[in-house]
């Protein structure tokens, strides 16, 4: 990207608001390893808030059938890792809002499409064993945080994306490299500017590109593979395009694990949508 462009990136990203005060101070607190008790503290400050975590903990997808009526009973059975996302989520949905309208893209899909993909990583991580299941559904979550961005600040590279996606019928990541501005790119110096972590400042940029000078950043592949397995099972982002992602050379892939657990989505793809629905359509 020549210096010109990436100036005016950055001139534009000035405007870029901070978190709310009170989602900051429960980030905070979680990394800090706060009490629940704590957590409800803060949280009670902000009764929307309250009232979208104890919806998702009374949903099928997390009750058991079991109904809670506490907000601190709620944060125990999602957990914390659950919390940080749902805080997250709604304060990004708040923050980021198109002004404008644009054909062929739908914020509430794109917020679908994340929600499939953070799930997808997490069963992709039971599946594989890995040791942070949480920190893989936060990383599916925020990785194409990019594109609400490009929506927000840079409308006028956004149309020219969509404009070439529908005459080329292409991914919106080809159309991408045609203008010349990347949601990962724009993503990660969001995730910067807003002091994330680095492992996910990573994977946002790296999630198309897992594979760098022949080493695999491994929780970019697992959201790489995430998203495969979320457009598969129904989670697609962009609207009339569902072609899948071409595999690309170098990547050990296992046909028969992404199958089930894109077999394991679908069976919750309707509890899952319906437990974040006052989330991502707020």
């Amino acid at each position: 990207m020549d210096e010109k462009k990436w100036a005016e990136i950055l001139k534009r990203l000035e405007k870029l608001p901070t978190l709310p005060q009170i989602s900051q101070r429960v980030l905070t607190a979680i990394e800090k390893d706060a009490s629940a008790q704590e957590l409800e503290k803060i949280i009670q400050e902000d009764q929307s808030l309250a009232a979208k975590i104890l919806k998702i903990a009374n949903s099928p997808l997390y009750s058991g059938g079991k109904t809670t009526k506490t907000l601190r009973m709620a944060i125990v059975r999602l957990g914390f890792g659950e919390v940080r996302n749902i805080v997250l989520a709604t304060a990004l949905n708040y923050l980021l809002k198109p002004t404008a309208t644009f054909k062929k893209f739908d914020l509430v899909r794109l917020w679908i499409h994340a929600v499939g993909v953070a799930r997808a990583g997490f069963l992709l991580a039971a599946a594989e064993n890995y040791e942070d299941p949480d920190t893989l559904y936060t990383a599916g979550l925020l990785h194409d945080i990019g594109r609400l961005i490009l929506t927000v600040f840079f409308s006028d590279f956004f149309l020219k994306v969509l404009a070439i996606q529908e005459a080329k019928d292409c991914s919106f990541r080809e159309a991408e490299e045609e203008v010349g501005l990347s949601h990962t790119e724009v993503g990660a110096l969001v995730a910067k500017y807003w002091k994330f972590p680095d492992e996910l400042i990573r994977v946002i940029k790296t999630h198309h590109q897992p594979l760098v000078n022949g080493e695999i950043n491994r929780e970019a592949f697992f959201i790489f593979k995430a998203d495969i397995v979320a457009r598969a099972a129904g989670f697609v982002p962009e609207m009339d395009f569902s072609k899948l992602p071409k595999w690309p050379k170098g990547l050990p892939l296992q046909k028969e694990q992404l199958s089930k657990v894109v077999l394991a989505l679908k069976k919750e793809k309707e509890d899952l949508l319906a437990a974040w629905q006052g989330v991502i359509a707020s």
